[in-house]
């Protein structure tokens, strides 16, 4: 009898032994990618040039105090993520949790880790980690016709970077399969979770924190500050109500979709050229006219249109690894 893994997009502890073997499981899992592995510039063996053997190097390195644990958890929880909320206000504390260097060799137990801080900077990091089941179907004989499971455990990761005015929570999502009998997955609801996060962390900290004004801040004042050549938005999905008109768009949900090709920018160019057509411009239309009336009407469905929630992305063309990518609850 085997096991078959149908492994998350996220880190998946299936019974590994703690120390450097964890170490290196946990390197080589779906938080890191290659790019962030080689930063480090750690090559003990040369040999190892995958994924895996980059992780073996770090570990090793960790191990034999070669590498500093410290300089990789401050990049750990710098590293981009999927999803992002904020609020506003101060703390009064930084009190000492459990070790975060405990991340790295078990799987701990679910909770706050931290603070990490990074040398000539004031704010501070912490970690939560929450232990989600995953059942893991078996592959049994051709005569037995029963499925059973195995149980493993994920590690989700939410980042607490807290400034002086300031707290921002970070994580990635992922779907997993939760219940045994189930064959498929689903997504895991993180955000019945986040707001709790927010509340035990400002009893932690002796923080006042408030939800900062949204709507203001992503749409105008961001959108404004980076409407410009050099910056790429991608509209990903906007949810509206205005005047009665319920509004739901959304892009494909492959990141590699180019959005000037799919979803709200579909939208927005077919209205456009509804509304030249009506004004009788014959086609092929003025490029420049086009992006005026294409460019106001995306600005109507997502800024103007009773915005409830909204999802993009941000690119900085002269560096496609500089992103910001955020879902926001505005009603």
């Amino acid at each position: 009898m085997t096991v078959k893994l149908k492994n998350p997009d996220a880190f998946l502890d299936v019974g590994y032994l703690e120390g450097y073997p964890f170490c290196q499981k946990f390197l080589s899992s779906p938080e890191f990618t290659v790019d962030f592995l080689k930063s480090f510039n750690v090559f003990r063996r040369s040999d190892l040039k995958t994924k895996e053997g980059y992780a073996i190097n770090i570990a090793g390195a960790i191990e034999h105090k070669e590498l500093d644990y410290n300089d990789l958890l401050i990049k750990y929880v710098q590293k981009p993520r999927v999803w992002l909320s904020l609020m506003q206000g101060k703390h009064s504390e930084i009190p000492q949790l459990k070790n975060p260097r405990d991340l790295l060799f078990s799987f701990g137990e679910s909770g706050w880790y931290g603070p990490i801080r990074e040398p000539a900077s004031s704010k501070v990091w912490y970690i939560y980690t929450c232990r989600v089941e995953h059942f893991i179907p078996r592959e049994c004989g051709e005569e037995d016709n029963t499925k059973t499971f195995d149980i493993a455990y994920i590690r989700w990761p939410v980042i607490a970077e807290v400034g002086e005015k300031y707290v921002a929570l970070s994580w990635d999502g992922f779907s997993n399969t939760s219940e045994e009998k189930k064959d498929s997955r689903s997504q895991f609801p993180f955000w019945l979770y986040i707001q709790g996060l927010f509340k035990d962390l400002a009893t932690i900290l002796g923080a006042k924190w408030e939800h900062p004004a949204l709507e203001d801040l992503l749409l105008y004042k961001l959108w404004d500050k980076y409407d410009k050549p050099q910056y790429k938005w991608s509209h990903k999905r906007v949810r509206a109500k205005s005047s009665g008109i319920a509004l739901n768009a959304h892009s494909g949900d492959d990141d590699e979709v180019d959005i000037d090709d799919s979803g709200l920018k579909t939208l927005s160019r077919t209205l456009a050229e509804a509304a030249l057509d009506s004004l009788e411009y014959s086609f092929p239309y003025d490029s420049q006219k086009l992006f005026q009336v294409e460019r106001a009407i995306l600005h109507t469905l997502i800024r103007e249109w009773g915005t409830k929630s909204y999802e993009f992305r941000l690119k900085k063309i002269s560096d496609v690894q500089t992103s910001i990518a955020d879902t926001s609850d505005i009603a």
